[in-house]
């Protein structure tokens, strides 16, 4: 299976954005870390979540309209949503994590004296499940903080499984028609 150089070179574009998202959910554990009293640091975590959501929806969007306008394999659009879902879980992975960190009565079910990596593995699942819509998670979000993240990371769930994902075809489909109608009114 060979993927369009394309594909490969927008991912690793996509990626170096992504990075720099990631970045700044490792910046405001740091914060937390140092006690950086200047904000409330839970408040900044929420703020920046609903931009990156934002961007997330928008961004992505905006690369399956490009994509559909293009010749390509439908392996090959899975493999860049399959790669926006890893960021986007990954991503909610931290900011549960920096949740925690800054209101460790935030989440019930997450067992005590977890170092970093298992604390973070546990988000990282965390994320996943809800993501997916599995369900099958012992984490409990307690406070309005961790649900409303929840909340975005559901929402952006939503919109990428079922309306992109589920309706690739016959997106691209609306969207070659409109760009062939447009041709035809000039």
């Amino acid at each position: 299976m060979k993927i369009d150089r394309y594909i490969i070179k927008t991912i690793f574009k996509t990626s170096i954005e992504y990075i720099l998202i990631l970045s700044l959910g490792i910046l405001l554990i740091y914060l937390d870390e140092i006690e950086f009293s200047g904000l409330e640091i839970k408040y900044l975590i929420l703020i920046l979540a609903g931009f990156k959501s934002c961007y997330f929806f928008i961004k992505g969007f905006r690369r399956i309209s490009e994509f559909s306008g293009l010749d390509l394999k439908y392996y090959e659009f899975l493999v860049f949503i399959a790669f926006n879902i890893s960021v986007i879980v990954l991503s909610f992975g931290f900011d549960y994590l920096c949740i925690y960190k800054t209101d460790m009565s935030s989440f019930s079910g997450i067992p005590q004296n977890l170092g970093d990596s298992s604390l973070f593995f546990k988000f990282l699942y965390f994320s996943l499940m809800i993501f997916t819509n599995i369900g099958i998670i012992k984490i409990v979000p307690e406070s309005t903080e961790a649900e409303i993240l929840v909340i975005f990371e559901a929402i952006l769930s939503f919109i990428t499984i079922i309306f992109i994902l589920s309706d690739f075809i016959s997106l691209k489909e609306s969207l070659t028609s409109s760009s062939y109608k447009k041709g035809d009114d000039t």
